[in-house]
């Protein structure tokens, strides 16, 4: 019986172990000295919508053991549109992750456990007449290898100034003109500050002009199933697993009562009987009347043979 409580009350420490290292917010995890091989980092201004569309790309380096816990800062006032891992054939899977304010940031938690990660906010475009202008702070949070800045021309937009410049460009399939540098390695809590601005006289958004489709969080896409969708199935099996245990264990542990109760009892009558069954009969002698003792066969007055069980 002993054994059986043992091993129900470790498959309850595991399962409350396991619920908890699986369902616990990631941010409370340990996050462990992340590296980035590579990070680039999009700015897309009034794409669809009156905002800059910052896309964040990170590769974790090859030597940071999986899953990685990683806390990534962005502006507090920052709307988030994704957080996203990459599958081997590329696409876009919506992960899980806890947002938190901290003074002017928002600390993204999350657990990656792919090497590619992307996260999408929108971030405040301040705009003075026709002048645009937007500044982006890399905190430092990580040390990366190869950090790079892409910048994307809002249509009908003219006289970017960038600093530091942005020497690259290119006109991309969709038509719009975007402009590229790298900026090479960073180290932790080295700071990264880019400072944009054109003009635009109206407010026209790329995307409906290019017939594109405002972009999608990973989270919406049609088919595409993560793995919170299961938490109440899983937290209900776990439940009946659990009650399963307990009412084998109340099973058990009831029938092992009863045994030992019914055996006890038996032996406590047999040994009555056993203690009892010799005296429970007193012979007397039928010539001089004189009581014999147990196992007699003659008188032990007259030497009378004795009669046992006889009226």
């Amino acid at each position: 019986m002993r054994k059986w409580l043992c091993l129900l009350a470790l498959v309850a420490y595991l399962a409350t172990t396991l619920a908890a290292a699986f369902f616990l917010p990631v941010g409370v995890r340990a996050q462990g000295g992340a590296r980035f091989s590579a990070v680039e980092i999009d700015l897309w201004p009034e794409f669809d919508r009156p905002a800059v569309l910052v896309i964040q790309h990170f590769t974790l380096a090859s030597d940071i053991v999986l899953p990685a816990g990683l806390t990534v800062r962005i502006p507090a006032q920052a709307t988030v549109n994704a957080v996203a891992s990459k599958e081997v054939g590329g696409a876009l899977v919506n992960i899980d992750y806890d947002r938190q304010i901290q003074g002017d940031w928002a600390l993204i938690s999350l657990s990656a456990a792919s090497r590619d990660i992307q996260i999408e906010y929108y971030d405040t475009l301040i705009q003075q007449g026709a002048t645009r202008q937007y500044v982006f702070l890399w905190p430092g949070d990580y040390a990366v290898d190869s950090f790079a800045v892409q910048f994307q021309m809002p249509i009908e937009a003219s006289d970017l100034q960038a600093k530091p410049t942005l020497p690259n460009s290119s006109v991309g399939a969709d038509g719009l003109t975007y402009y590229t540098s790298e900026f090479g390695s960073l180290a932790v809590e080295q700071t990264f500050t880019l400072e944009v601005t054109y003009q635009k006289a109206t407010d026209t958004l790329s995307a409906p002009s290019l017939n594109l489709q405002p972009a999608e969080n990973p989270a919406n896409a049609t088919g595409r199933v993560t793995w919170t969708q299961y938490v109440p199935w899983v937290l209900g099996i776990l439940g009946v697993i659990l009650i399963l245990f307990g009412l084998v264990a109340g099973v058990l542990y009831w029938q092992s009562r009863w045994r030992n109760s019914g055996g006890v009892t038996r032996q406590r009558h047999a040994s009555r009987r056993e203690k009892t069954g010799g005296q429970s009969e007193e012979i007397y002698c039928h010539q001089c009347g004189r009581r014999a003792q147990p196992g007699d066969l003659f008188c032990r007055a007259c030497g009378t043979r004795l009669r046992h069980g006889e009226q």
